[in-house]
């Protein structure tokens, strides 16, 4: 039995699912996140090293056993990366045939069998990419906001503690991310907020991740400034969607819009429906599609594709009893 590795590896988690090539998932597990960039390369060697071993372990086969794997990577971004990624995992897979892309690749395939469209993505942070019909891809650099991109769950809690400093300062609108934000700092005012924040950071990336929750709760009370705020992300990432088409030719052509990410899977409905009256007036015959599987799923089938194996019925069967749709 030939297996496939697939690999869904985020700035906060990194997915693994093998699966035999008939897409039975035989092996699961999550790891931290994997983003090469976090500690020049070594938390990312290690985790993805760890989940290769434990899944090899736990099924009790050797790497001739592997038919491919197949990663999708937050951090592929430069062809710099690229470089420094292949030479971390050559030694890991040996002489295993592997494959590796940018995340977001990963979540346009998990919605589409026919490589065309665009994808959308705002998890921790965000980006973009679209392929057109004759195979001419592009994405966005996603290198932070000085570099152009903006529109992550990370630009969000940025967002909500600086219009909750606003208000505590008089400078804007009241909002009740400011009591939220105490509350949820166990602080008394917002100064000793500050002390998290100034002179160095006192918080990490996950508690910081949680602030964008809070913005979305404000926001479904209500709350001008929290909507504002989600009204604004959603124009970024409208604007991110139409670039990349523009790029390649297909933003006036009705093409499929995949969305993916932890913003866009969460229940607040002002951010999604002000992303798609943006996306109607920049993109009006675009369509916007939710997909029904997991990204992990979509490095799954890239495997596929690049086995030249063909996505049937039989293999939708089988992930669905997985449990691999969302």
């Amino acid at each position: 039995m030939n297996y496939i590795f697939a690999y869904d590896g985020g700035g906060t988690k990194t997915h693994l699912c093998v699966f035999t090539t008939s897409g039975v998932k035989v092996f699961e597990q999550l790891g931290l996140g994997s983003n090469h960039a976090a500690s020049d390369g070594h938390r990312f060697e290690s985790v993805i090293s760890t989940l290769f071993n434990d899944a090899k372990k736990t099924l009790n086969i050797d790497n001739d056993a592997i038919a491919f794997i197949y990663l999708g990577l937050s951090g592929a971004d430069t062809a710099d990366d690229y470089k420094k990624i292949k030479a971390l995992l050559d030694p890991i897979f040996k002489a295993i045939p592997y494959a590796f892309d940018n995340d977001a690749w990963i979540i346009l395939r998990s919605a589409l069998k026919k490589p065309y469209g665009v994808v959308t993505i705002s998890g921790t942070g965000t980006n973009a990419a679209a392929i057109n019909a004759s195979g001419q891809k592009t994405i966005l650099r996603s290198l932070g906001y000085v570099l152009g991109i903006y529109g992550g769950g990370l630009d969000i809690a940025r967002e909500g503690l600086h219009y909750a400093f606003r208000a505590d300062e008089l400078t804007y609108k009241d909002t009740k991310l400011k009591p939220m934000l105490l509350e949820f700092f166990k602080a008394k005012n917002m100064d000793e907020v500050v002390t998290y924040f100034y002179p160095t950071m006192k918080i990490s990336k996950q508690d910081y991740g949680k602030i964008t929750a809070l913005v979305f709760e404000a926001s479904a009370q209500g709350d001008t400034v929290a909507n504002e705020i989600l009204t604004r992300i959603a124009s970024y990432l409208a604007y991110q969607t139409e670039g990349v088409a523009k790029q390649v030719d297909i933003a006036s052509k009705a093409v499929p819009v995949v969305v993916g990410g932890r913003v866009f899977e969460d229940s607040n409905t002002t951010l999604f429906k002000a992303f798609e009256e943006y996306l109607k007036t920049l993109m009006p015959k675009a369509t916007i599609i939710k997909s029904k599987y997991k990204p992990v799923i979509g490095a799954f089938l890239s495997a596929l594709d690049c086995l030249e194996l063909k996505q049937t019925e039989l293999i939708d069967n089988n992930l669905k009893e997985s449990g691999c749709e969302l």
